[in-house]
């Protein structure tokens, strides 16, 4: 795992608090991204700064901050700065920035929403065909199109199977909990894997992460999830999904999906 090092200035305490959060998540996946202090082992290589705050023009005025690059939120950005976000920031642009210059990127298209007015639970869809792995060709085997459905609900399962069905991916198997799917995962090949967060015998997250770290790799992942909250939707990137769809399932939307694989 890589880490970077942030300094941040200004910002209100919503908008620091949404900023740690993201860092924390962060650490699941192959970038880490950690709030600078001088008890770092390693010098910021970012300085993130709020343009409204009376820090900024301190900070760049200050010598040691010369080479770190410069993210600014708000206007009247210096024409040195590296990346200009308009406020309110979304987090998510610019952890995609971050993401572009120090890591591959995993996905080619991101839409985190992670701006600080949340009036409704996040709908995420961080899909996208993966890098790692070519999509599959028409007419392909169905062995090539294997499906892992795991789901504590034998109604949840009843339904995706029909909905994969419907989208031709008739070679699917079912896990009732996370210890049948990580015998599956195994044992099998697959081309997608659902994972629901409300198993009950052990940690969502473990499944999750089994499925990232499967070798070889499985090139679509989707997350569903009952709760429906937006950090786990980030939660959900970062341990590898391509896709966090919250119930109840939207029809179209999983139909859109699933047409695409």
């Amino acid at each position: 795992m890589k880490q970077i090092f942030v300094k941040y200035f200004g910002f209100s305490e919503p908008e620091r608090h949404a900023l740690d959060t993201v860092f924390r998540l962060s650490e699941s996946g192959a970038m880490a991204y950690s709030p600078w202090t001088p008890t770092s082992r390693e010098p910021p290589v970012v300085m993130l700064v709020d343009g409204d705050s009376w820090e900024a023009v301190l900070e760049l005025a200050n010598p040691a901050n010369d080479g770190i690059r410069l993210v600014w939120v708000g206007h009247g950005a210096p024409a040195d700065a590296w990346r200009v976000f308009a406020a309110p920031v979304r987090w998510s642009a610019v952890i995609e920035a971050l993401d572009a210059e120090f890591a591959p990127v995993r996905t080619k298209a991101l839409s985190l929403d992670l701006e600080l007015e949340h009036t409704q639970d996040m709908d995420v869809q961080l899909d996208a065909e993966e890098d790692t792995a070519p999509m599959a060709l028409e007419g392909a085997p169905a062995s090539t199109r294997r499906v892992l459905v795991v789901d504590a609900g034998r109604d949840a399962r009843l339904y995706l199977r029909a909905k994969l069905a419907s989208a031709s991916l008739h070679d699917v198997d079912e896990a009732a909990s996370g210890a049948d799917a990580l015998a599956l995962l195994q044992s099998h090949t697959y081309h997608l894997v659902i994972v629901d967060l409300g198993l009950t015998d052990m940690n969502s997250w473990q499944v999750v992460k089994a499925v990232d770290r499967t070798r070889p790799v499985i090139p679509h992942m989707f997350v569903t999830d009952a709760e429906s909250a937006w950090w786990r939707g980030v939660q959900a990137r970062y341990s590898g999904a391509q896709v966090y769809l919250p119930k109840p399932l939207d029809p179209e939307k999983l139909k859109t999906l699933l047409q695409t694989l």
